[in-house]
């Protein structure tokens, strides 16, 4: 797996991995409770419902219905879920594997300020992966992504990988993709 696969996946798994409300004990009863929700077609329940198929965790790891279930929620618009989705794609685990799939994924989700899918667009921009190849707007999406993070490693990766980009950029560029991560989260900003 290339260097900016791999760091990709491992920020994606650790936000696939963690559960919803990980301050809850995973069991049977929670599952049944998560499951019912889910049936009733609520977004965040099958998102993580499928996340747990995913993992393995509290059911069987099955890719199959850890797709099944996280499509139904991306379907609906849940940013978690199309990201979720698009690693999906990205790992080639419950569907096929397909770059300009799981672009897409990232896109939707990352056009609603999910860190993690801006993270994942800029990855896919920066080396040309099922999107064109453009520097200025991985840059921009990287940096949308570190302002959005939830933690330090994923802090730390998303510099990493922004540093990389920037030595293939110049100063221009550079500059010109910190205008529009602004813009961006200017024109956000305003939106209720």
């Amino acid at each position: 797996m290339t260097g900016y696969r791999a760091r990709l996946v491992a920020i994606a798994i650790a936000v696939l991995s963690a559960p919803v409300n990980s301050q809850e004990e995973l069991t049977p009863q929670r599952i049944a409770d998560i499951r019912a929700r889910a049936e009733q077609g609520e977004a965040l329940a099958q998102n993580e419902l499928g996340s747990l198929y995913y993992t393995g965790s509290g059911v069987l790891q099955d890719d199959a219905e850890a797709t099944r279930w996280i499509r139904l929620a991306a379907e609906q618009g849940h940013a978690p879920a199309q990201h979720n989705l698009g690693l999906l794609y990205f790992r080639s685990r419950g569907v096929p594997g397909d770059d300009t799939e799981a672009a897409m994924w990232y896109r939707r989700a990352a056009e609603q300020g999910y860190a993690p899918a801006q993270g994942g667009l800029g990855y896919m921009l920066a080396y040309g992966a099922g999107v064109d190849e453009n520097h200025m707007l991985a840059y921009m999406w990287l940096e949308l992504a570190w302002t959005g993070a939830t933690s330090d490693f994923t802090r730390r990766l998303y510099t990493q990988q922004r540093d990389e980009l920037a030595r293939r950029m110049t100063p221009e560029q550079i500059a010109d993709a910190h205008r529009l991560a602004h813009e961006w989260e200017a024109a956000h900003a305003r939106e209720p």
